[in-house]
């Protein structure tokens, strides 16, 4: 998962595809196949195919949400947190806590494996250590309020493009050379298949920032209902390709025991050119994630605060020093705290289940909001909707039982406390739909 700055030139299509990349491919590229490979074996395609399409489905229902919102609310911030604020409204105010407070877990959780992703590959012998200095960096450049041009974006989107496309040549070029790999064969199972897909939706969540750029495109109405399936079939492309070489080179047992895959075949290529490439690549990936996710989980946060689903402390800021306007410090010292923890504590797969689970309850909860819209588009009739929930349920449902369990606990004691205290009236009613 990747983030991208909304843009302030308006995009044509095209742009708006590109932008779409630049959120979509992004570090989990780089360590999702290996987990993913040990649920699905070599059904790893057809998994990466199923989350692909509740990703479209779940991106139609956020992009009518982001419409509906900016027609009825053009002051609200939209964005990220499109489907709090209609749940907030159309579900009332508890579904709009836990549609926030899962938003804020997702980007908190996928934080965490795209710093885990950077120590794994730049720090190999020293990982936590090096997914926690990831962190502390980042959250500086945040706290300091130093604004993402579109052109980091593009740049990292480029780049990181060329080097995955360079490594899915090496993996097939030296598949035919590797030696017999002995273990168990891992066998293709339904179950295994779901989970896997389950796993691999976390490559295409950063579809919500596509299809929240709003006005951030020309003639959003018509470039983003093309724009989002694009972006996606390129991703799946690039996805499928990079897990067909990888299964060609490892074989499936083999590649679920890699924490940082693409590093052994690429130290085939002399002078090490291609270990260069790939941890320039993580690295640029890692970081520029980590730069979007933990600001955007802090922002997330202050709105809730103003809203008085969150303490008030999450919603202090400042004037920011570098021309990005109020920064939450407050919320995005706090993200960046939770963020450093569960480094620390957590491990790799496990909270890539985590935050794939957030993502896909998440994107549930943007279904449902979607399905109660009486302002509907022609391409985006109910039954979409409906796919699109009942996709991310399952997918969600399917994933590693300690997975779901502790990301229950946290979005449940969440909103236990949230419905322990009376909340305040506020004197703003905002339309209905």
């Amino acid at each position: 998962m990747s983030g991208t700055t909304q843009p302030r030139v308006p995009l044509g299509g095209f742009d708006a595809t590109t932008a779409g990349l630049g959120s979509i491919v992004g570090a989990g590229a780089f360590v999702a196949f290996a987990p993913a490979a040990a649920a699905a074996g070599p059904a790893l395609g057809a998994g990466l195919g199923i989350a692909a399409v509740v990703a479209f489905l779940c991106g139609l229902s956020t992009f009518q949400l982001s419409r509906a919102v900016s027609r009825r609310l053009p002051e609200d911030r939209g964005g990220d947190a499109t489907a709090r604020t209609a749940a907030r409204i159309l579900l009332g105010p508890y579904s709009g806590f836990l549609s926030g407070w899962t938003l804020v877990w997702a980007l908190l959780l996928s934080s965490a494996v795209l710093a885990l992703a950077f120590g794994a590959y730049v720090f190999p012998e020293h990982p936590k250590a090096g997914a926690a200095g990831a962190v502390i960096v980042m959250a500086a450049v945040n706290l300091l309020g130093v604004n993402r041009g579109s052109w980091v974006t593009r740049f990292i989107v480029a780049f990181v493009f060329s080097v995955l496309a360079f490594t899915v040549v090496v993996l097939f070029n030296e598949a035919p050379h590797q030696p017999l790999r002995v273990g168990a064969e891992i066998e293709a199972s339904t179950s295994g298949v779901l989970q896997a897909a389950g796993l691999l939706f976390f490559l295409f969540s950063g579809y919500t920032r596509l299809a929240t750029l709003g006005s951030g495109v020309r003639n959003p109405s018509r470039n983003l209902p093309i724009a989002i399936p694009a972006a996606i079939a390129v991703a799946f492309a690039l996805y499928w390709f990079m897990g067909s070489s990888m299964l060609a080179y490892y074989g499936a047992a083999a590649l679920s025991a890699e924490t940082a895959p693409l590093l052994d075949p690429l130290e085939s290529v002399g002078a090490g050119v291609g270990t260069g490439a790939v941890i320039l690549a993580v690295a640029a990936a890692a970081l520029g994630g980590l730069w979007s996710l933990m600001e955007s989980a802090g922002r997330t946060a202050s709105d809730m605060a103003a809203d008085r689903d969150l303490p008030p402390f999450f919603g202090w800021s400042r004037e920011s020093r570098f021309g990005r306007g109020q920064t939450p410090w407050a919320a995005e010292a706090a993200a960046a705290a939770v963020v450093l923890m569960l480094v620390v504590l957590g491990d790799l797969d496990a909270l890539l289940g985590m935050a794939s689970f957030a993502l896909l309850f998440y994107a549930a909860i943007t279904t449902v909001c979607a399905f109660t819209l009486k302002d509907r588009t022609r391409y985006a009739p109910r039954v979409l909707n409906l796919a699109g929930a009942l996709g991310a349920l399952l997918l969600a449902l399917a994933l590693p039982p300690v997975s779901i369990s502790l990301t229950l606990i946290i979005l449940v004691a969440g909103l236990v406390v949230r419905l322990s205290f009376r909340r305040p009236r506020t004197p703003r009613t905002p339309p209905p739909f």
